[in-house]
């Protein structure tokens, strides 16, 4: 790759895939004339149709959680994907850790580079472990430690006892429902077994979402911070500032403007970003024609303008 600075920039990620999302639903050609990069991530201008303009910007919200080891991790990864041709968004769960030595690397590698398409996004499947044992002979319970904390309660009143299950291994589960629910019922099942006491290993598969860009180069995106009250409060502040550092894209000509705000999350639709732009004051971002907030491979609007409301979404005369 020419020009390459790992690791890449989210902001430019979330750009890409914005841009595939506009023009799908347009059906019109974009073209993207100037990108710079700010305090707060990115703005520059796109052309819809060869003839109207589109001032945007983008804020990049999890470069605050970012750490030296997670940026290095990042920027070791991004390469490996760029010199095997491909052009890739990895999407890290919030609070995973990124693989820094071998053979971890080259696992994750692989199984990102064979990832499987699931509902317009790719997953890579990690194999990992999670580990049950019984308590107590009494109740009817799985305490649960992990990414399968909140699946607790599908568990009561189907297993013969008490038993702490960890799970800290899996970040995420897979998007198919059926995928989900056969592993719930290895565990109750494992739960059965006469020599449950002294544990068991179960195993399972750690599903991270990738998005398959085509050309331009790989980004990994996502935060080694968990998700946690005092970091939902750090991302409200974080996100009043860049709307103020963004603002100046309101005062630019151009024939609409768009917000695009990319953040960490797990899954799609656990993301906060939505919740945090909603809570604050609108003034805020009420110059924006477009808002659009990316995660977890997941371009989801917050605000579309009604048909034909823009220029570019109506018959061009003499077509």
């Amino acid at each position: 790759m020419v020009d390459r600075v790992y690791p890449a920039d989210p902001a430019g990620a979330a750009l890409r895939l914005f841009l595939r999302w506009f023009g799908g639903y347009y059906a019109r050609a974009v073209r993207l004339d100037e990108s710079e990069a700010t305090e707060f991530g990115q703005r520059g201008r796109l052309t819809v149709g060869r003839q109207w303009s589109l001032a945007f910007a983008v804020l990049n919200t999890v470069a605050a959680d970012a750490t030296v080891e997670f940026e290095a991790a990042r920027a070791a990864i991004e390469q490996r994907l760029d010199a095997g041709g491909r052009s890739l968004i990895l999407w890290v769960p919030r609070g995973a850790l990124l693989p820094t030595e071998e053979p971890a690397l080259s696992k994750l590698i692989a199984a990102v580079e064979n990832a499987k398409d699931v509902d317009g996004r790719k997953e890579a499947r990690l194999p990992v472990t999670l580990f049950l044992r019984r308590t107590s002979t009494t109740g009817s319970v799985v305490t649960i430690l992990g990414g399968l904390a909140a699946s607790w309660a599908q568990f009561t009143n189907r297993v013969p006892g008490s038993f702490q299950l960890n799970s800290i291994e899996l970040h995420r589960l897979p998007a198919v429902k059926e995928e989900r629910d056969e592993l719930a019922e290895r565990i109750v099942l494992a739960s059965q077994q006469p020599d449950i006491d002294e544990g068991a290993d179960i195993p399972a598969e750690d599903a991270w979402t990738v998005n398959d860009l085509e050309e331009g180069g790989s980004c990994v995106i996502g935060s080694p911070q968990p998700e946690s009250d005092e970091n939902s409060a750090a991302l409200r502040r974080n996100l009043r500032v860049m709307l103020r550092q963004a603002s100046p894209t309101l005062g630019e000509q151009a024939d609409a403007k768009a917000l695009i705000v990319v953040g960490a999350s797990t899954y799609a639709e656990e993301e906060k970003l939505s919740w945090a732009l909603r809570g604050m004051d609108p003034t805020l971002y009420s110059g924006y024609d477009i808002i659009a907030v990316v995660a977890d491979g997941v371009v989801k609007l917050l605000l579309k303008p009604g048909p034909s409301t823009l220029p570019w979404d109506v018959p061009v005369p003499g077509r």
